[in-house]
């Protein structure tokens, strides 16, 4: 199948009546090429010249040493060119002040992309395939607005809630977290003890059975196979929810999404909290049964970090609680994962992992409440 480099895509010109000739001397590119790639993908513009002599192609940094076969680029070319044209308007320049487009992350919901305006650096956030599915995009509208200037999460220049566009300031000089280094740990939780201690109320509540359901009936219309023993699993965390339910724990504002991948420390050692999709309503400990499950944490890793949120021993209660929702969570993420899959994204091994996940935490809860149990009947 022909191929196109992106620089051939590049005879997408504001000039389009720009002879192949010229193009072919100033960039070496073949002008049959040219000519062919111009006639498929018409004329709207990456080359363009600020005189009669000097020729200039933005910057797509990983893409321009890329090969797409006829799909993918055009796929790609007009994805470009509607991204610098919505990164143009947001921040109120030209498109030629906008440069640099390239992939900083594939993420499991969302592509990041890095760009450049006027010396200032952006992450230019692109909803992933089958994503609109997954993720009420006004929902995390919403929890961005009640966030503004509050310090805890990252900076939105623009947000679209209709395509999940989203253009943030880039964090400069910060990292991802290490689980294994003890300090970030502590400083991801500082972080997450803010939000659940702050005033900012949530715009919406967090429901994970509603979410399961919802995640169950779309792998139902993909035609997913589930599980043998998924109806099983299911019913168990349905019986453990209305258990946790019983203890009228108080709920707070929680990120939901609480994983490492979402805990950027900054060049003053603070942890700033990003991606908040999911967010909502919930018991706190929710939050940090997710960092275990993203984590890959063994169950003596998890509680040492719920004893380390706490800053105490957890009580029995509390312990429950946790062991009912990295369950609730293991199967809610293997059936986004399942989604996910259907759709041709595959992430190897993790629906297989966050549903064993259900299975093994689940007899954990039922432990606990049986151990709570048998407390109240000595007493």
């Amino acid at each position: 199948m022909q191929t196109f480099t992106l620089t051939v895509l590049a005879i997408y010109s504001r000039n389009p009546s720009a002879s192949a000739g010229e193009i072919t001397h100033k960039m070496g590119v073949p002008g049959t090429m040219i000519r062919q790639a111009r006639a498929y993908l018409g004329s709207t513009g990456y080359l363009y010249k600020d005189n009669e002599k000097n020729w200039h192609v933005t910057d797509f940094g990983f893409m321009a040493l890329q090969n797409f076969d006829r799909a993918v680029a055009e796929e790609n070319a007009r994805f470009l060119n509607d991204a610098i044209n919505t990164a143009a308007t947001a921040l109120n320049v030209d498109r030629d002040k906008i440069t640099g487009f390239y992939l900083m992350d594939k993420g499991m919901t969302n592509d990041s992309y890095i760009f450049y305006c006027n010396g200032k650096k952006y992450i230019y956030r692109r909803a992933g395939q089958g994503s609109e599915m997954l993720v009420d995009r006004y929902r995390e509208y919403a929890n961005y607005l009640v966030l503004s200037g509050r310090g805890i999460s990252d900076v939105v220049v623009y947000h679209n809630p209709i395509d999940g566009t989203k253009i943030t300031e880039f964090l400069e000089d910060s990292k991802g977290i290490d689980v294994k280094n003890e300090h970030h740990i502590n400083q991801a939780l500082i972080a997450l003890r803010n939000l659940h201690n702050s005033d900012i109320a949530p715009p919406h509540d967090f429901d994970f059975l509603h979410t399961i359901d919802y995640y169950e009936e779309i792998c139902h219309n993909a035609e997913v196979e589930f599980f043998s023993t998924y109806r099983k699993y299911k019913a168990h965390v349905v019986n453990l929810l209305s258990k946790v339910e019983k203890l009228n724990v108080p709920k707070c504002f929680c990120h939901i999404d609480f994983v490492p991948g979402n805990c950027l420390l900054d060049k003053n050692g603070k942890v700033v909290l990003i991606d908040w999709e999911y967010s909502g309503r919930q018991d706190p400990v929710v939050d940090v049964a997710m960092f275990c499950i993203s984590a890959s944490f063994t169950k003596a890793q998890s509680d040492r970090l719920l004893r380390l949120y706490f800053d105490r021993k957890p009580t029995m209660e509390e312990y429950a609680r946790f062991y009912t929702y990295i369950a609730t969570a293991g199967l809610m993420w293997s059936l986004w994962s399942e989604y996910k899959t259907a759709n041709g994204e595959v992430f190897e091994g993790y629906t297989e992992r966050t549903y064993n996940l259900c299975k093994k935490y689940s007899r954990q809860a039922d432990k606990m409440f049986d151990r709570i149990e048998n407390l109240k009947n000595i007493s």
